[in-house]
């Protein structure tokens, strides 16, 4: 009698069983096919908050910069609202990859890695990797090789931190490479003559020389690569970034782009962008 039961039981429990992943998979497809980030009616995006002008913490620790006037308008133009997330830089790739928001817009550059790893929007703003020293340094470093035997800060895990060292490893010229948490940190080395010099994203070199003539000066008379700057999401979320690209496209149309740049580099770094990259990694 046990025997007859326990094999009715294993046929009522395996049917049980077929029913339910039935039912499962056709949720799954359902979730997938639905599946809009957009759908609540919120943009959240990840920002790097020590990355000056493009997004860091102003005197009343108000978060500020490039890219977080462009958040706002960007949602504004979307019809959504803005969820603006601070992450540190190195796990903010990581946090992306599980979903914990939508998209990273925190100087994040065109690089063929991240293309083949992520979903990238067209660039919204120019870039490329320059050094920068101290103002009473006359004698400068115009390109890698004249760094030898230096003492050289980036920022970890940056574009400006892999280049370093493929150049150091590809060129054979020796550096003693400093990596920060943030920006912040490595001006503030450099100003205090604690590293020789930094290597970092023109648009940050650019506004630190703005801010501070007498204590920084850019010695590279053109930039080390080409990496533009854009919008990046879970490889996934391709028609996130088209409702991206759409509305940057418009952003660009209006003027609204190339009014920001202008608040925080006082030119246009949002137009006529050179798109050919040249990327050390």
């Amino acid at each position: 009698m046990f025997k007859k039961l326990s094999a009715i039981g294993i046929i009522l429990i395996g049917f049980v069983l077929i029913l339910t992943a039935c039912g499962s998979t056709s949720s799954t497809e359902e979730s997938t096919a639905t599946t809009d980030p957009l759908e609540d009616g919120v943009l959240t995006v990840a920002v790097d908050d020590t990355y000056l002008p493009m997004e860091f913490r102003d005197d009343e620790n108000n978060l500020v910069g490039f890219d977080i006037d462009l958040i706002n308008a960007l949602a504004k133009e979307l019809g959504v609202e803005a969820d603006i997330q601070t992450v540190a830089w190195d796990g903010i790739f990581t946090g992306l990859t599980a979903g914990q928001y939508d998209v990273i817009i925190s100087s994040t550059s065109v690089t063929p890695e991240r293309q083949e790893n992520y979903a990238q929007s067209e660039p919204y703003i120019s870039n490329g990797i320059v050094i920068v020293t101290n103002a009473d340094n006359t004698n400068g470093a115009d390109t890698f090789e004249e760094l030898e035997g230096k003492t050289v800060g980036v920022q970890l895990e940056t574009s400006a931190d892999i280049a370093a060292q493929k150049l150091s490893e590809d060129t054979g010229t020796t550096i003693d490479l400093k990596q920060y948490d943030g920006m912040l940190d490595a001006f503030a080395a450099l100003e205090g003559k604690q590293i020789d010099y930094i290597m970092t994203d023109v648009g940050v070199a650019d506004y630190y020389v703005a801010q501070h003539p007498e204590t920084y000066v850019i010695t590279t008379s053109e930039p080390l690569t080409n990496e533009p700057i854009a919008v990046t999401a879970a490889k996934e979320n391709t028609e996130l970034i088209e409702k991206i690209d759409g509305a940057l496209d418009t952003l660009r149309e209006n003027g609204t782009l190339a009014e920001i740049s202008n608040k925080w580099f006082g030119q246009d770094m949002t137009s006529d962008i050179d798109t050919e990259l040249n990327v050390i990694e």
